[in-house]
C-alpha cells in the first residue's frame, strides 16, 4: 500500500459524512472556510436510520434553503408522541417543529449543499489515528488503496456513537444502555390485511395500534408508523415498524432474519401481524450518553460522537445544532480570535442543551418500558391533560 502526504493545511477536517458532519461543512464554507469532510464508507448508506428532525434544527434547515424545492415540508404538528403518550399541543402555534425526512435524502441534500459552497467530500478515506501540537492537527488516514497523511488548523469529530476521535481523544462517554433490544425494520401490510385512519390501525386478530407512538403490552411495545408519511413517494402499504421488548441473551445486529422480526412481533403483540415482505431489519440497544467534554485542545466532538440518546427523537436535532454552534466557533477561531474563552464557548452553549436531551428522553424510555409499572404512566397522563404542561414539554423537545 503505497502512502502520501498532503502539506496543505486545511482550515477543519470533519470526521464522518452523517447529517452533523455534512451541516457543519456547510455552515463553514458558507462563511468562508473550505472544510475537509472524510468519511470511512465509500457510498453513502442505503439502511434507513432516523425519519425526520424533530425540534428547533428543522428551522434551521428551512431558513438555510436547505429545503428549497424538495416538497419537504416543515410542520408544527398539533398533537406529538412522548414516551406511551400523546401531547396535544393545540392546532394554532404549536411551539414544536417537525421536518419528516428520510436522513438519507437529508444527508443527499446536506451533501449538495456543502460541495456547492466549497467544501470537499472524501469517501472511502478512513480515519485511523490523528496527532495534535500547538498550531496544527495531523491526520492519518487510508483508502483502499494508500495510507495518506492530512493536515488542518483544527479537527471535528462527527464520527458517530463510536466515535474514534472521542476514543482517542480519552474522552469518557458515561451514561445508561437499556436492558430492552429494538428490532426495526420497513415492511409491506396488503391495504385488504388492515384498515388505517389518520391516528390508528386496525389489524384482524391484533387489535388497533396507534401510528407513530409505543403500543405497550404484557411483553413490551410495538409502534407502528406508514412510511408515506414521512416520504411522499412511499407506496402506501408501506409501515416502519419497531419492538421493544427485554433483551435477554440476544445481541444487536446491523443485520436482522426476517424469521427473528416476525417472532418478535409475535412475542410482543400475541398474534401474528399479517407482514408479506421484509427489508432494512436490523436490531439495536438503547444508549443514553454524553461525552464528558467537547474539546480537547484543537479537536471538538459533535452530534453522535458528543451525545446519544434513548428515545424521543432528540438525536438530529442536538447534533444539527451542535454543526451550528460549532461552525461559529471555529469560524471566529480561523478568522483570528481563537482565544481559549473562544473555542470553550462551544461546550459552554452546547453541553446543557444536550443535558436537557438526555434528561427527558431518559423520561420518555422510563415511561415506556413495561417495568416502569402502572402508576408512574398514570400520574403522567393526568399531568398531560393540562396543555399547558403539554406545550412546556414540547418547548424542551424544541430544543
Amino acid at each position: 500500500m503505497s502512502s502520501q502526504t498532503d502539506e496543505h493545511v486545511h482550515d477543519v477536517i470533519v470526521v464522518g459524512a452523517g447529517p452533523t458532519g455534512l451541516l457543519l461543512a456547510a455552515e463553514l464554507a458558507a462563511a468562508g472556510i473550505r472544510p475537509l469532510v472524510l468519511e470511512r464508507a465509500a457510498h453513502p448508506a442505503q439502511t434507513p436510520k432516523a425519519n425526520g428532525v424533530v425540534g428547533r434544527a428543522a428551522v434551521e434547515l428551512r431558513q438555510r434553503g436547505v429545503l428549497r424545492g424538495t416538497g419537504l415540508r416543515v410542520r408544527r404538528p398539533p398533537r406529538f408522541p412522548y414516551g406511551p403518550f400523546t401531547l396535544q399541543l393545540g392546532l394554532l402555534r404549536s411551539p414544536l417543529h417537525v421536518l419528516p425526512v428520510p436522513q438519507r435524502r437529508l444527508e443527499e441534500l446536506l451533501a449538495a449543499r456543502a460541495t456547492a459552497l466549497g467544501a470537499t467530500l472524501l469517501r472511502g478515506h478512513e480515519v485511523t489515528r490523528f496527532v495534535q501540537n500547538d498550531d496544527r492537527v495531523t491526520v492519518h488516514a487510508q483508502t483502499a488503496a494508500s495510507k495518506i497523511e492530512l493536515r488542518a488548523h483544527y479537527l471535528a469529530g462527527c464520527d458517530g456513537a463510536h466515535s474514534l476521535v472521542r476514543k482517542q481523544l480519552g474522552i469518557a462517554f458515561p451514561g445508561l444502555t437499556s436492558t430492552n433490544l429494538s428490532r426495526l425494520a420497513r415492511v409491506t401490510i396488503p391495504a385488504g390485511a388492515a384498515t388505517r385512519d389518520g391516528h390508528g390501525i386496525a389489524i384482524p386478530g391484533v387489535g388497533r395500534l396507534a401510528l407513530f407512538q409505543p403500543n405497550l403490552t404484557e411483553h413490551g411495545s410495538v409502534t407502528i408508523a406508514p412510511a408515506d408519511a414521512l416520504d411522499r413517494s412511499a407506496p402506501p402499504d408501506l409501515y416502519i415498524v419497531s419492538t421493544h421488548e427485554p433483551r435477554g441473551d440476544a445481541d444487536p445486529t446491523d443485520e436482522l432474519s426476517e424469521t427473528e422480526l416476525r417472532a418478535s412481533l409475535r412475542r410482543v403483540l400475541g398474534a401474528d401481524l399479517p407482514v408479506t415482505t421484509a427489508h432494512a431489519a436490523r436490531s439495536v440497544l438503547a444508549n443514553s450518553r454524553q461525552a464528558e467534554r467537547y474539546r480537547s485542545d484543537r479537536a471538538f466532538l459533535a452530534g453522535d460522537a458528543a451525545h446519544v440518546f434513548s428515545a424521543g427523537g432528540s438525536a438530529l436535532n442536538i447534533g444539527l445544532t451542535d454543526a451550528i454552534a460549532l461552525a461559529e466557533t471555529l469560524t471566529t477561531a480561523l478568522h483570528g480570535n481563537a482565544d481559549d474563552a473562544v473555542l470553550d464557548g462551544y461546550q459552554a452553549r452546547r453541553y446543557p442543551a444536550a443535558s436537557r436531551a438526555l434528561a427527558h428522553t431518559r423520561v420518555q424510555h422510563t415511561l415506556q418500558t413495561a417495568e416502569t409499572g402502572d402508576p408512574l404512566r398514570t400520574m403522567f397522563a393526568e399531568l398531560l391533560n393540562d396543555r399547558t404542561t403539554a406545550r412546556r414539554i414540547a418547548t424542551l423537545i424544541e430544543g
